[in-house]
C-alpha cells in the first residue's frame, strides 16, 4: 500500500508505513509533522533507523521538506516535516485514504485535479 503514486521499489513496505504515519501527522497537524523518530517508529511498527531512512529518502526526492531545530548546548526539538515539491505535483493515491482521512484533510491537495 503506497502513500503516494511513486515508482514501485522506491520505498520498502516498512518505509511506506513510516510515510503514512508522517502524512497522517501532517494532515492532523496543520500541514506539518513534528513527531520524533521514536513516535514515528512506534506508530508505523518499525525501527528508528527505518524511520530515519524513509525520511532521508523522501527528503532526497522532494516528497518531504525537513526543517531542523537544533539548539547548541541543549536537547534539540524534533525536526519539522512538511510536504515537498514532489508532494505538490503528485496527489495522494486512493490507498492513502485507507487510514480514514478524507481528501479535504490532506495539505496541498488540489481539488480540481482528476482522479
Amino acid at each position: 500500500m503506497q502513500p503516494v503514486n511513486l515508482p514501485v521499489g522506491v520505498f520498502s513496505r516498512a518505509e511506506q508505513r513510516v510515510l503514512q504515519s508522517i502524512f497522517k501527522a501532517i494532515a492532523e497537524g496543520g500541514g506539518r509533522c513534528v513527531a520524533t523518530l521514536e513516535m514515528l517508529a512506534r506508530d508505523s511498527n518499525t525501527s528508528k533507523s527505518t524511520a530515519r531512512n524513509a525520511i532521508a529518502r523522501a527528503v532526497a526526492i522532494g516528497l518531504l521538506e525537513k526543517t531542523e531545530r537544533r539548539y547548541y548546548g541543549a536537547v534539540s526539538l524534533p525536526n519539522i516535516l512538511s510536504p515537498g515539491q514532489l508532494w505538490q505535483r503528485v496527489p495522494p493515491s486512493v490507498s492513502t485514504y485507507a487510514a480514514g482521512l478524507s481528501e479535504r484533510e490532506w495539505p496541498a491537495f488540489d481539488s480540481h485535479m482528476q482522479h
